[in-house]
């Protein structure tokens, strides 16, 4: 049953791959341009499209994440998650602490909308601009 289990997902794999990607691909466009005013942290194309990580200057990101609980998004890098350190990674990167500090992280894939992203993007904006920044 486990073989049978594994060879259903593989066959789902080949199926959705192509769809899945063009998917994300059509995501990241979108979020680019959602958050045109934001600092993108990292490559524009050597990565993956499905993880958006970006900064603003003067961003207070735990008040970005209290103001908008709804919405699914974190603070830095998931190397650094819940740690309350700057992202490692960020700053390999070459991001300075005080930068990596004001950076979030966004994920979408397979099951997320692009309404939902334009809706967590137009909140997160909000928020954003209720700062100043």
């Amino acid at each position: 049953a486990l073989c049978a289990g594994f060879g259903v997902a593989a066959a789902l794999c080949t199926t959705l791959c192509k769809s899945d990607a063009q998917h994300v691909e059509n995501l990241w466009t979108r979020a680019r341009s959602l958050f045109a005013g934001w600092m993108l942290n990292g490559s524009e194309t050597a990565r993956w499209h499905g993880n958006l990580n970006i900064r603003r200057e003067g961003l207070d990101v735990a008040r970005l994440l209290s103001e908008c609980r709804t919405v699914a998004f974190s603070a830095g890098s998931a190397c650094a998650s819940g740690s309350g350190r700057p992202s490692h990674v960020l700053r390999a990167l070459g991001l300075s602490d005080k930068q990596a500090r004001t950076a979030i992280r966004i994920g979408f894939g397979r099951y997320t909308g692009v309404d939902e992203l334009e809706e967590a993007a137009a909140a997160i904006n909000a928020a954003a601009g209720s700062q100043g920044v």
